[in-house]
């Protein structure tokens, strides 16, 4: 089971509406997977979500998914003007929300956090890749998420 980190346990701020697109961005995509782009800002132990940038599934797929390398760059391009950053990324699974192998490894070259909305159980929770974590369940920590009003 994944598990919190260290005594500065690291969160994902969002907003209420925030949540809610997620939600929407989910259902409209079923029963392929989705997935966002989360722009915000980093502060100590918090990653504070600012927006959220549906993107498409390249692969149009059930079980993965790969966005496409030029809307990634646009969204960067965008991200730097915003004097904002990529602090999180969303996609959701067909199965429980639970970081695959293929996410791991992506986990890995992009630690930031990583929300999986789970379309089965309608349960969305947040993971992040961790150097201090190396040994546990493959470095793959769950960190917090505070919804916040707006």
């Amino acid at each position: 089971m994944a598990r919190y980190i260290g005594m500065n346990q690291l969160t994902i701020e969002l907003r209420a509406s925030q949540l809610l697109t997620l939600d929407q961005i989910a259902t409209m995509s079923g029963p392929k997977e989705s997935c966002a782009i989360l722009l915000g800002k980093k502060k100590e132990n918090s990653y504070e979500t600012e927006e959220v940038i549906p993107m498409s599934n390249k692969d149009s797929s059930e079980v993965r998914f790969t966005m496409d390398e030029n809307e990634l760059l646009k969204i960067y391009e965008y991200a730097v003007l915003s004097n904002t950053s990529v602090v999180g990324i969303f996609h959701s699974h067909p199965s429980k929300p639970f970081p695959s192998e293929t996410d791991k490894t992506f986990m890995e070259i992009n630690p930031i956090p990583w929300i999986i909305k789970s379309t089965i159980t309608d349960e969305m929770r947040c993971f992040i890749f961790s150097d201090s974590s190396k040994g546990k369940i493959d470095g793959i920590e769950e960190i917090k998420m505070i919804i916040v009003k707006g």
